[in-house]
């Protein structure tokens, strides 16, 4: 989808659809929401968008978002391709906030590709 922050209600929803089938908490789903939200505005904050779509699809520079759920954790990864990109401080509040909402948080740039990965461990029974 388009990196904008008019678009980032679409990646909300779409997290807290995925947590819920998953069956995550009332809590546990308001506190994805949350830090799918705050990841993809630290993504969009710490990035220069990259105007070349290499593969003339025209999608350079928009924001990727995959779920990947498996026995014992739910992880969202969020990505776009970027020109310049600058990992967020670990003392950042953005960053902050998301390690007080989900278990782990990855952030690692592959070429132009930058990536925010979000873990949630599931609970026993799930």
């Amino acid at each position: 989808m388009p990196a904008d922050a008019d678009y980032l209600a679409v990646i909300r929803s779409a997290s807290a659809h995925v947590a819920t089938k998953a069956g995550c908490t009332l809590s546990e789903v308001a506190d994805l929401r949350l830090a799918v939200d705050e990841a993809c505005g630290l993504l969009l904050r710490n990035t220069v968008r990259d105007e070349q779509a290499a593969d003339g699809t025209g999608s350079a520079g928009d924001l990727f978002c995959r779920f990947i759920l498996d026995d014992a954790t739910l992880r969202m990864v969020l990505s776009r391709k970027a020109r310049n990109a600058a990992p967020p401080q670990n003392d950042e509040f953005g960053w902050t906030i998301l390690s007080a909402l989900v278990d782990d948080i990855l952030w690692r740039a592959d070429g132009p590709t930058v990536y925010v990965e979000l873990v949630k461990r599931r609970g026993a029974g799930r």
